[in-house]
């Protein structure tokens, strides 16, 4: 199957993060591009096909290739300037950590 297809994806949050795992078998990393802009952050890139060279003829293709993209709308909470990636065994792992909690600040009055 040439054309777009949608890679799985899991997107798990605990108090301290977000993280968005992404399956993508085939991918090289280098053929994936993450953006984040105006809170939506952007996973894209393209799968390539592989033909086998000593083969005559295909007697099935099954795998799907092509271009493929996926965004997610990402919490106020989280710090921007942290957000990392990481690829390990086919799986995309995007880290969008928490900003710090912001307390509350006490102004005193001073009577005179």
């Amino acid at each position: 199957l040439v054309g777009n297809w949608v890679p799985p994806v899991d997107v798990v949050e605990d108090k301290d993060r977000v993280r968005i795992m992404a399956e993508l078998p085939g991918v090289k990393p280098e053929d994936v591009k993450i953006s984040l802009e105006n809170n939506v952050l952007t996973i894209r890139g393209e799968k390539l096909q592989q033909r086998e060279e000593n083969s005559d003829r295909a007697h099935r293709y099954e795998r799907a290739f092509g271009a493929f993209e996926r965004s997610f709308t990402v919490p106020n909470s989280v710090d921007a300037e942290r957000i990392s990636a990481g690829y390990e065994q086919g799986v995309l792992t995007v880290t969008l950590p928490k900003a710090d909690e912001v307390k509350p600040k006490t102004i005193n009055i001073k009577a005179k």
